[in-house]
């Protein structure tokens, strides 16, 4: 079963970190409110190249954040 996941460009931005010394990170954030934990773990081992990722709750919709 694929899992689809939609993002939008408009939640992506640059920001630093606490850490002066650090350059900007990039942020995208995947709706996943309506995904179960394990179609999120699939998606994440299938479809991200990077670690740093974490879930972000907004109201009512979860997002799946990556940092690039």
């Amino acid at each position: 079963m694929a899992l689809i996941a939609a993002t939008d460009r408009h939640d992506r931005h640059d920001r630093y970190d606490a850490d002066p010394g650090r350059e900007p990170t990039e942020r995208r954030r995947i709706d996943v409110t309506d995904m179960h934990a394990a179609g999120i773990e699939e998606y994440v081992a299938s479809n991200v190249d990077t670690d740093a990722v974490s879930l972000e709750h907004r109201g009512a919709r979860t997002f799946l954040v990556l940092e690039e």
